[in-house]
């Protein structure tokens, strides 16, 4: 009986032991934000400047992947058409050229701020086959380093490579 008495004395104990405090998890909330404050000013700005250039050249290689898929699919041409100010891309909308007129497909996406864009062409387009009209490169730039995608006439494939100096 005595013994029986010991093991839930210690049963009790380790069901005690298994939860974190608020005061614990508070602790560990506020090293985590002291540790990531410390890695935003040891890299500054100018990281995640880079970091948001490389997302973006990802983000528009897609969505021309989109247009090319979307046309091969459907037989109708799909453009990007990029609004530019002062020869810098601000925003890129995806369209259909249908028979009735052009259709937007999906909504405009903007340039993030601190990005330098630029393209070849405002409108980039695909063929029925999946074909590009022409061959396109668009630039985006953080402070230190660049991004190019481009899409080959003939494929259609679009790639994203550092071009960074």
């Amino acid at each position: 009986m005595r013994r029986n008495l010991e093991y839930r004395q210690k049963a009790r104990r380790c069901l005690q032991w298994r939860a974190f405090s608020f005061l614990e998890v508070i602790a560990v909330v506020t090293l985590i934000g002291i540790v990531s404050l410390a890695a935003i000013s040891r890299f500054g700005h100018s990281s995640l400047e880079n970091l948001s250039a490389e997302g973006y050249a990802r983000l528009l290689q897609r969505d021309l992947m989109q247009a090319r898929q979307r046309t091969v699919a459907t037989g109708d041409n799909h453009y990007l058409s990029l609004t530019t100010i002062g020869g810098e891309v601000t925003t890129y909308t995806m369209w259909r050229r249908a028979s009735g007129g052009d259709v937007a497909v999906d909504q405009a996406r903007t340039t993030p701020t601190g990005l330098t864009v630029t393209a070849s062409h405002t409108t980039l387009e695909f063929d029925f086959d999946g074909s590009a009209l022409a061959s396109y490169v668009v630039t985006a730039a953080g402070p230190d380093r660049s991004w190019q995608v481009s899409a080959i006439p003939a494929t259609g494939l679009c790639q994203v490579a550092d071009v960074s100096p």
